[in-house]
C-alpha cells in the first residue's frame, strides 16, 4: 500500500514536470517566433494604381496577419482583431523600399499573459502601438516580394538585451570565440577552436603598435587585423612602410607584402576582404591636431599585391572605415558641426572601389539631433543596409551606449530611421 502511494506520488510529479516542460516549449515557440519565418511572400498586383508604395505594404501586412486569424489557427497564436493606424513610406524607389506600418493586435481572450511576443498586452487583451518595417522588392512586371521584417516598436525605449542574432542583425560585431588571439610573452598567439590549441604569429610584438599610436599593447588595434579559419591578416608596422603579414592555412605557412605608405606615422589601419581575392586596406596619417590625411590600397590576388585606390578628399579625422563588397565602401569622420548647429554624422560613401566619394545625409530626428552624432560602417544583407549611430566620446544620454539605428534599401544612397538600440538594457533600469 505505502509502495502504491509512493509510485502514484512519483507518476504524479513526473506528470506535472511532463506538462511543465509542454507549457514551456509552447510558451517559448510563442514569444521567440520568429518574425521573418514566414518569409519571403509574394504578391501580385493589377495595374497602376496599386502600386503605390503603402497600398503594397497593406497588401502584404493583410496576408500576414491574417495566419493569426480563422478557426484552423492555433488558439495559442489566435488574434480575434487587428487595426492598422498608418502606412509610411521610409525609403526607397518604385524597385526596392521600406515602409512603415503602425497597428493594434486583440489577443483570443485567456489566451495571454501579461507579456506577448510583439509587446506589452493591456487587461483587455489588446497589444497596441506597433510598429514593423516592410522591406519590399519588385520582383516582376506586377509582382512584388516581401523580403523582411524589423519590428521597431520600441523605438523609444524598453528594448531587450541583445543576442547575438539581435546583435548581427542591428549592425553591432558578435566575438568569435572559436577564433581569436591572445597576447603574453612578448608572444602573439591564434586559436582556431577556441583554445584548445594555440599557433605562434611570426611577429616581433611592437612592429603592431608602431606609429602614431598610444595606446595599450595587450590587444591588437581594432580593425588591424584579420581571423578566420580562411584566412588571418595582421598589419604590422606604423612608418613608411606598412606590411600585411597573412596565412590561408591556419597559420602552417605565413606570407608578407609590403604597402608603400605616405604617412610619416599611420594611426589608424583598417584592414577587410570583401571576397576571397579582393581586400581593402584603409590608412589614415600625418596628424596634426584634428587634421589628418587618408589613403586606401586595394588587392585583387588574395593579398599577394596592394595597389593604391585613392582617398576620401577630406582632412579630418577618421574615426571607422570599411568595405562592404568591391564596389560600395563607406569611411566615417565622426561629427561634424556647420553654422552652430547641432553636431551630425560625418558619414562618405563610394560606389565605384574608392576612387570617388560623396557625403551621405544621415537624417537625425529633431528630438534626437546633437546626441546620436558618429556613424558606425553599415552593414548590408544585399542591398539592404542596416547603420548604427553612436553618441561620442562626451554622449551621455542613457548612460551613453544607447545608438541609433537606421535602414536604407538603396545600398547606402539614402537612410531613414528605424529605432533606438540598447545594447546593455539600460532602458529598462
Amino acid at each position: 500500500m505505502i509502495f502504491t502511494k509512493k509510485r502514484t506520488a512519483i507518476t504524479g510529479v513526473v506528470l506535472i514536470l511532463l506538462l511543465a516542460a509542454i507549457a514551456l516549449i509552447y510558451y517559448y515557440s510563442y514569444y521567440e517566433e520568429d518574425l521573418n519565418k514566414p518569409l519571403p511572400m509574394t504578391i501580385t498586383v493589377d495595374g497602376e494604381d496599386d502600386q503605390e508604395p503603402e497600398t503594397i505594404a497593406y497588401r502584404f501586412w493583410f496576408d500576414y496577419m491574417n495566419q493569426y486569424q480563422g478557426d484552423d489557427v492555433s488558439s495559442w497564436k489566435r488574434l480575434t482583431d487587428v487595426r492598422y493606424n498608418d502606412f509610411q513610406l521610409l525609403a526607397g524607389d518604385e524597385k526596392e523600399f521600406a515602409v512603415e506600418v503602425a497597428f493594434w493586435v486583440q489577443l483570443e481572450k485567456g489566451k495571454w499573459s501579461t507579456h506577448h511576443r510583439w509587446g506589452e498586452v493591456q487587461e483587455d487583451g489588446k497589444v497596441k502601438n506597433l510598429q514593423w518595417t516592410f522591406r519590399i522588392r519588385k520582383t516582376g512586371e506586377n509582382e512584388y516580394t516581401l523580403l523582411r521584417i524589423d519590428d521597431i516598436s520600441k523605438a523609444t525605449g524598453d528594448l531587450p538585451p541583445l543576442e547575438d542574432t539581435y546583435q548581427k542583425e542591428a549592425g553591432i560585431e558578435v566575438p568569435d570565440e572559436n577564433n581569436r588571439y591572445r597576447i603574453g610573452n612578448d608572444t602573439l598567439e591564434v586559436t582556431y577552436n577556441n583554445g584548445e590549441n594555440w599557433t605562434a604569429v611570426p611577429v616581433d610584438i611592437d612592429q603592431l603598435f608602431e606609429g602614431d599610436y598610444n595606446g595599450p599593447k595587450d590587444e591588437l588595434i581594432d580593425d588591424s587585423y584579420l581571423i578566420t579559419p580562411e584566412r588571418t591578416a595582421f598589419v604590422v608596422g606604423g612608418h613608411q612602410d606598412i606590411k600585411v603579414l597573412q596565412s590561408t592555412d591556419q597559420g602552417e605557412t605565413w606570407d608578407t607584402a609590403t604597402i608603400p605608405s605616405p604617412f610619416q606615422a599611420v594611426r589608424m589601419r583598417m584592414l577587410d576582404f570583401v571576397s576571397e581575392n579582393n581586400g581593402f586596406l584603409i590608412l589614415t596619417g600625418g596628424r596634426t591636431m584634428s587634421w589628418e590625411g587618408n589613403m586606401i590600397f586595394k588587392t585583387n590576388d588574395g593579398g599577394t599585391t596592394w595597389d593604391e585606390v585613392g582617398n576620401v578628399p577630406l582632412e579630418r579625422q577618421v574615426t571607422s572605415g570599411g568595405f562592404i563588397n568591391e564596389k560600395l565602401g563607406f569611411v566615417s569622420f565622426g561629427a561634424i558641426s556647420r553654422n552652430s548647429n547641432p553636431e551630425v554624422p560625418d558619414l562618405y560613401r563610394t560606389a565605384d572601389g574608392g576612387k570617388t566619394w560623396t557625403q551621405v545625409e544621415v537624417p537625425i530626428p529633431t528630438e534626437y539631433k546633437g546626441i546620436f552624432t558618429v556613424a558606425e560602417i553599415p552593414t548590408f544583407d544585399g542591398s539592404q543596409g542596416t547603420l548604427l549611430v553612436k553618441q561620442g566620446q562626451n554622449g551621455d544620454y542613457q548612460g551613453g551606449k544607447v545608438m541609433a539605428k537606421f535602414v536604407s534599401v538603396d545600398d547606402g544612397v539614402t537612410w531613414s530611421f528605424a529605432n533606438l538600440v540598447d545594447p546593455d538594457d539600460v532602458m529598462e533600469r
